[in-house]
Order: structure tokens, then C-alpha cells, then sequence
């Protein structure tokens, strides 16, 4: 499983493990009876189809049912998600989950701009009909070919905000939303409002998030943060989806399942100590609880980079970090108001939206819906081959009327020194 590291944009490699991993979770829902029923019943009918953005294969659902698409990202879209919308990219600005940074010298452009080429080439020539491919294997061949109907998409949700995002123009149906997911408070069960009242110096909150599983770590990782939580003076709740810790800390409760929004709404809570999953880090902010962060997989280090730079976090390298540095990083965060003072100020920011994130995303789907796909709102761009929108075809004429006017004159300038090169033998 590749770690992405801070500062560098994602490798070939990186890519195609996420691009296997993808495969192999949408496949295996594919190939299920229950799916593979769905889609060969000739008499099932959707109005509308949302999809997971991140891979174009399950757009297929549209092009089978022949119903308008909504797509859906978590995080920051990538460039294809951008292209397919007729959204505004450039190479050297890093507003998408594939790059990373904030240096704008001539290096780090002239490699964003060649970066983008490859990222584009990659997607288009190789990731694309290779999952066309799998497309006619669970769709049947009636379906077009994949990139038309990856084309379909109405409209876009994107999970961005304020905090972790970086200003953008977007075209109309690419909408952005926030906090969807952020719920009312609700009491806490009676052992952990316990746990966490009783917790005199205050508490920790300790968890991977879903997409990795604590109890899988490294036991070196475990290991290290077990020692360094038994040496804090604040009590630790951990989430880790196995009961039995060896040499489990005094002050540390662990459970399989923890109530995540309702802990970091509690006010003994003091840090998060978190992987640094999207999700995560706004419930953080919402709650106004500051982290410590350690990434481990996609796009955790940047997210942790940039609440690092904004101070209302630490970040964690999981590969060296020792139970110095955990513990260090935790008080440091803890006991030092400048983060908590951060991170309200981020909540404010956060919170400060005319219309829940929820609420614009109910509207914008009913509006696909009673529009029967909202073409009007699809910007040209969308459908123009990239020689028109790059412009490479009157770049390719202005250069041929350039080359052609310096030849011309060129000509003439030959020309006329030849007939003054004559004239003045006659005169001789």
C-alpha cells in the first residue's frame, strides 16, 4: 500500500495501485448476483443515477438505464473529473488531489505542465479503455463506448470547503458542497460520557477513520502509540476494531465502534488524533477540536500539510515517528492555545454558509431531476476534442501565417537585393 509523501506530485505507480484497488471493489459489487440481476431486468427503470465519481466505470448505470447522471466526490477532484465537465484547469495551480504544493517557480511549473500531459494521456489512452472493456463485460455491448457516457454526467457534487480548499471557477453544474454528513449532537453512551467526564486533565481521541483498520498496523506503529498514550496525562479513547491491546495503558478505552461527531462535540475532548481523512478533519473543525495527524494512505498527507500550514494541527511521518514524538506532538497540541485558537477560527469560517451542505445537494438533485438532465446547464467545453480547446489548431495557423510572413519578407528582402545587385553591375 504506497504512503503519498508531502510535497510531490502522485507517481505512476501510486496510480495504478489505486487504479487495481478500484477495480477490484467495483468488480466484485459488479459481478454479484444481486447487481448483475439488476441490470439484465429489462423492466427496471431510474429517473436519475448517482454515481461515485472517483472511477468512470460505474457510469455505465446510466448508459443502461438511460437516465441522467449525478456524480459525487469526497475529496478534490482529479483532472478527468474536471475535463468531463468542461471545468477550468490549469498546470501549475494545485487545486486537485493529484498534485501537491504551493511552489510556483519555473521547475515546479514547466513539471506541472508536463505532469498534467502525462496524467491526461494516462487516463484517456490507457485507464479509459481498459475499463471500457470491463464495462461491456458486466453491461453487454449495447452501451457506447465508455468516455461518451462517462460523458452523460448532469451535474457534479463536490465535498470541498473553505478550509481545505483552494478558490476555484467552476462551470454551473459543478456545485460545491460541504458538511453533508455533519449530524445534531446526541448523548453519548453512559460508559463513555463516563470515560470522558471523568477525564480531569482532559482526553484524546484516537481513530484510523473507516478506510484503514487500526488494528491491522504495523506492530511497530501499535506499539508506539500504546507506549506513548500510557505516559499522557489525559485519558485516550482509541477506535480499534479488536477488543484485546497487549499491555493495554491504564488510561486508554478502547472500543470497535466509536460515536465520532458526538466524542469531539464533548468539551474534554482536546485532540484528534486522526489519519487525516476529509471527513475527519471537518468534523474536527466543526467541533473545533485541533489534531495531530498521521497519514497513511491517498490523499491524508496533503490534507495533513494543509491543516499543519493553517496551525491547528501537527503532522506525523507514521514510518518514523517514536513515542517521543507522538507524545510530544499530542501535548504539544493539547497545552499550547494557539491551535485551539486556530481551529475556531477555521470553525467560523467553516460554519459561515448560507445553506447547509446537505440542503444544496437536495436542491441541485431535485432540479436534475425536474429538468430531465439540465443540458442547458452543460458548458460547450465539455464536448470540444482538446485541439479546440487548447487551442492547438489556431496556435498551428498563427505559427503557419507567422512562418509564412517571414518567408514572405525574407523573399522580398532577397529579391530586392538581387535587383539592386544587378542594377548596379549595369551601372558598372
Amino acid at each position: 500500500r504506497p504512503c503519498y509523501a508531502s510535497g510531490k506530485r502522485i507517481s505512476l505507480s501510486e496510480i495504478l495501485w489505486d487504479q487495481n484497488l478500484l477495480q477490484t471493489l467495483v468488480e466484485a459489487q459488479l459481478g454479484s448476483e444481486e447487481v448483475q440481476k439488476l441490470i439484465k431486468d429489462p423492466e427496471e427503470h431510474f429517473d436519475l443515477v448517482i454515481v461515485e465519481e472517483v472511477w468512470p466505470l460505474i457510469h455505465a448505470f446510466g448508459a443502461r438505464f438511460k437516465s441522467p447522471v449525478i456524480s459525487i466526490s469526497s475529496f478534490s477532484p482529479f483532472l478527468h473529473s474536471h475535463d468531463n465537465m468542461g471545468n477550468p484547469t490549469h498546470p501549475v495551480y494545485p487545486d486537485t488531489m493529484m498534485t501537491f504544493g504551493n511552489d510556483y517557480s519555473i521547475t515546479y511549473r514547466l513539471k506541472g505542465f508536463l505532469y498534467n500531459l502525462w496524467l491526461r494521456g494516462l487516463f484517456y489512452w490507457y485507464i479509459m479503455p481498459k475499463e471500457d472493456k470491463l464495462a461491456r463485460k458486466y453491461f453487454g455491448n449495447d452501451i457506447p463506448y465508455l468516455g461518451e457516457v462517462y460523458k452523460n454526467t448532469s451535474l457534479f457534487l463536490v465535498n470541498v470547503n473553505p478550509i481545505m480548499g483552494i478558490p476555484r471557477a467552476n462551470v454551473p453544474n459543478v456545485i460545491e458542497i460541504n458538511q453533508v454528513h455533519i449530524q445534531e449532537k446526541k448523548p453519548l453512551p453512559k460508559d463513555l460520557q463516563e470515560f470522558l467526564d471523568s477525564s480531569e486533565n482532559g482526553a484524546i481521541y484516537f481513530s484510523l477513520g473507516s478506510s484503514v483498520n487500526s488494528s491491522n498496523l504495523d506492530s511497530r506503529i501499535t506499539n508506539t502509540l500504546s507506549q506513548a498514550f500510557s505516559e499522557l496525562p489525559y485519558n485516550v479513547l482509541w477506535k480499534r476494531e479488536i477488543d484485546d491491546l497487549a499491555n493495554k495503558p491504564d488510561n486508554v478505552l478502547i472500543r470497535k465502534w466509536l460515536p465520532q461527531q458526538d466524542i469531539l462535540g464533548h468539551p474534554k475532548v482536546k485532540v484528534f488524533v486522526t489519519q487525516g481523512g476529509l471527513q475527519s478533519i471537518e468534523e474536527a473543525i466543526y467541533n473545533e477540536v485541533p489534531m495531530v495527524g498521521i497519514p497513511l494512505i491517498v490523499d491524508q498527507p496533503l490534507n495533513i500539510e494543509i491543516i499543519s500550514d493553517k496551525g491547528i494541527a501537527v503532522g506525523l511521518n507514521s514510518e518514523t515517528m517514536t513515542k517521543d514524538d507522538v507524545k510530544k506532538a499530542i501535548i504539544e497540541v493539547a497545552e499550547n492555545e494557539r491551535y485551539k485558537e486556530k481551529v475556531r477560527e477555521a470553525a467560523a469560517i467553516l460554519k459561515d454558509q448560507p445553506l447547509k451542505g446537505v440542503d444544496k445537494a437536495i436542491y441541485w438533485i431535485e432540479y436534475i431531476l425536474r429538468h430531465k438532465g439540465a443540458k442547458h446547464l452543460r458548458s460547450p467545453a465539455a464536448d470540444m476534442p482538446f485541439y479546440e480547446y487548447f487551442m492547438l489548431d489556431v496556435i498551428v495557423v498563427l505559427i503557419v501565417i507567422c512562418l509564412s510572413c517571414v518567408f514572405l519578407v525574407t523573399g522580398l528582402y532577397g529579391l530586392i537585393r538581387n535587383m539592386k545587385r544587378k542594377n548596379k553591375i549595369k551601372k558598372n
